[in-house]
C-alpha cells in the first residue's frame, strides 16, 4: 500500500497536469491490483478462478443466465422441475462448475422428475447461498452482524430494500413501509429507494399529479430520516431514461421546502445518458444556490448506467432512439468528464461525490483526480457488495473509506431478487465491461 499511497500524495504535492493524469491512473490501477492480488484469501482465489472460467464456457453462460431468470418464476415446483431439465438438455451441465456441483446438478435433474417438491427448494437454498455475499438476508439478526462486522472493517453500507414487483399501490406502500422500518433500524445509516418502488402509477402524460403523489411519498422518507437519531441519508436511484426528469425535478422541489432545508439528501446519475451531464451542471448549480441560502449540501452518486437492456427494449417497441450513448468508450469518457465536473472544489463546497464503480483505472483516476483538486473529504468511493472483496479492501485502503451498495431480501420474497442477480451477471460477462475481465486480470496481461 505504500506505493499507492506515495503515488497519490505526488499527485497532491505536485498537482499532475491533465496531459499526464492517464498515464499516472494506469500505473496506479496495476499497483492496486497487485495489492489486492496479495490480500486475497484462498475462499477468494477459488471463486475467481470459478467465475473467469464462466467467462470462457459460453454454452455455461447461457445455462446460468436461463437458470436465475427462468426456473424459479414458474407457479408450482413440477413447472419448475420440468424448466430445470429442459435447460440441462439444451445447454449441458456447465463446464466452468466444480466436478462434485456437476454431479450434483445431474442427480438434481434425474430426481426432479420423481419428486420435484423436495428437490427443487434445494435448488432454490443452493442459489440463495451462491448469492448470499451479493443479496443481504433482510432478517434482522443476520444482517445486523454482517451490518457489523462492516462497520468493524471501515466500510460504510448502502441498503436497497428488494421486493415484489410493485405493479400496484398495495405493493407501493408496503415497500414504502418497508423503507420507513429499514430508517427505523439503529443499525442502518444510509438507504438507496427508486420513486418506481414506492408509487406504482407513473404517468408522465399525468406529470403535475405524478410528481406530486412522489413528492408525498418522499417527505415520508424524508421526514424518517430526519426524526432518526442520528440522521439517516436517503439516496434516490436512477431508472430509466424516462425518470430522469421527473426525478429531479422531485429530489429539487422536495429539498427546497422548508421543512427539508437543512437535510442532505443524494441522488443517482448514469453516465450512459447524454443527458447526465447537462444535469449534473444543472444540479450543482441549484445545490450551491441551496448552500448560499443556508440549506445543506446534496451529494450526487455517478455510475455508469445498470438499465441497458431495459432502454434497448423500450427503444426498439417504439421505434425510438436509443436514450444512452451508443458505444462504451462514450460513457466512459462522459463518466470521467462528471468526475471532473464533480471534482471541482466550487462544486464541491455544496455537492458531495460518490463515485460508484469496479473499474480500477476510474478508480486509480478518481483517485489522483480528487487528490489534485484538494477534495478528498469531499469525493468518495462506492462498490457492490460481495464483488471482489479483495479489490474492495485495497480501494478502501487506498481511498480512507469505502461504501457498500447492498441490496436486501427477505427470504420469502427471494425470488424477487432474480432481476438484480440476472443484470449483475450480464454486467459480469459483457466482454467490454471491466468485471468481465476482472477475475483472471493480471498486470502485464492482454486484460
Amino acid at each position: 500500500m505504500t506505493q499507492v499511497c506515495d503515488r497519490i500524495d505526488r499527485c497532491r504535492q505536485f498537482r499532475t497536469d491533465d496531459d499526464a493524469l492517464p498515464a499516472e491512473a494506469v500505473e496506479l490501477a496495476r499497483e492496486l491490483l497487485e495489492e489486492a492480488t496479495r490480500g486475497q484469501s484462498l475462499a477468494e482465489r477459488l471463486q475467481a478462478r470459478q467465475m473467469a472460467a464462466m467467462m470462457h464456457d459460453a454454452p455455461g453462460k447461457a445455462f446460468t443466465f436461463a437458470m436465475a431468470d427462468q426456473v424459479f418464476r414458474a407457479p408450482t415446483a413440477a413447472r419448475e422441475a420440468k424448466r430445470f431439465r429442459d435447460l440441462v438438455d439444451d445447454y449441458g451441465v456447465p463446464e466452468y462448475l466444480p466436478l462434485a456441483a456437476r454431479v450434483a446438478m445431474r442427480v438434481g435433474g434425474i430426481a426432479s422428475a420423481a419428486a420435484p417438491e423436495i428437490v427443487m427448494p434445494l435448488v432454490a437454498e443452493k442459489m440463495r447461498q451462491e448469492s448470499a455475499s451479493v443479496i443481504l438476508p433482510a432478517e434482522e439478526k443476520k444482517l445486523r452482524r454482517h451490518l457489523i462486522r462492516r462497520r468493524e472493517a471501515g466500510m460504510r453500507m448502502n441498503l436497497n430494500q428488494l421486493g415484489e414487483a410493485v405493479m400496484g399501490e398495495e405493493e407501493a406502500r408496503h415497500r414504502l413501509e418497508a423503507n420507513i422500518a429499514r430508517l427505523a433500524d439503529p443499525d442502518t445509516d444510509y438507504i438507496s429507494v427508486k420513486i418506481s418502488a414506492i408509487f406504482s402509477q407513473i404517468h408522465l402524460v399525468a406529470l403535475d399529479e405524478t410528481l406530486l403523489a412522489i413528492k408525498d411519498r418522499l417527505r415520508l422518507l424524508y421526514r424518517a430520516a430526519m426524526t432518526a437519531w442520528p440522521v439517516k441519508f436517503v439516496n434516490l436511484d436512477m431508472e430509466e431514461y424516462r425518470d430522469l426528469r421527473l426525478t429531479c425535478t422531485a429530489f429539487r422541489e422536495l429539498l427546497d421546502e422548508p421543512e427539508f432545508r437543512k437535510l442532505e439528501a443524494g441522488i443517482v446519475l448514469q453516465a450512459y445518458l447524454p443527458d447526465a451531464w447537462p444535469v449534473q451542471r444543472e444540479l450543482n448549480t441549484w445545490a450551491i444556490r441551496r448552500v448560499d441560502a443556508g440549506g445543506a449540501a446534496i451529494k450526487i452518486r455517478i455510475v455508469k448506467g445498470a438499465n441497458l437492456a431495459m432502454e434497448k427494449v423500450d427503444a426498439e417497441t417504439h421505434d425510438w432512439p436509443l436514450a444512452p450513448y451508443g458505444s462504451k468508450v462514450e460513457v466512459d469518457a462522459n463518466f470521467k468528464r462528471m468526475l471532473h465536473e464533480g471534482c471541482r472544489p466550487e462544486n464541491t463546497r455544496a455537492v458531495r461525490l460518490g463515485v460508484a464503480s469496479h473499474n480500477l483505472f476510474d478508480i486509480a483516476y478518481g483517485l489522483l483526480l480528487r487528490a489534485r483538486e484538494g477534495v478528498e473529504d469531499r469525493v468518495e468511493f462506492e462498490m457492490l457488495e460481495g464483488m471482489a472483496n479483495h479489490q474492495a479492501r485495497t480501494v478502501r485502503d487506498a481511498a480512507k473509506g469505502l461504501l457498500l451498495y447492498a441490496p436486501v431480501v427477505k427470504r420469502e420474497d427471494f425470488h424477487s431478487a432474480i432481476a438484480y442477480l440476472v443484470r449483475r451477471l450480464d454486467e459480469n460477462t459483457s466482454p467490454e465491461n471491466f468485471l468481465h475481465d476482472l477475475f483472471g486480470m493480471k498486470p502485464g496481461d492482454a486484460a
